[in-house]
């Protein structure tokens, strides 16, 4: 099974984690369980990044409907959402 990915990891430190995955399954040279494992983590890591993507996506677009187009400074906490 597994390891759990900590969702608190930044987005640099997984996208840096999912790409060493990818190297190792590209070598090929682990036994099938241990590729399994690699590639579950992958998934996993793939996800938390695309769901802070998304989280990201969607605090710019809020920010763009605040300000109407117009240009102002906003102090913005990443943790609102």
């Amino acid at each position: 099974m597994a390891r759990a990915v900590s969702k608190k990891i930044s987005f640099e430190e997984g996208l840096e984690k999912l790409e060493n995955i990818v190297k190792q399954l590209e070598l090929g040279d682990s036994n099938l369980e241990d590729l399994l494992e690699k590639y579950s983590q992958g998934v996993m890591l793939s996800k938390v990044c695309m769901d802070q993507l998304d989280h990201t996506e969607k605090a710019i677009d809020k920010l763009l409907k605040e300000t109407k187009g117009k240009i102002t400074e906003t102090v913005f906490d990443m943790g609102e959402e």
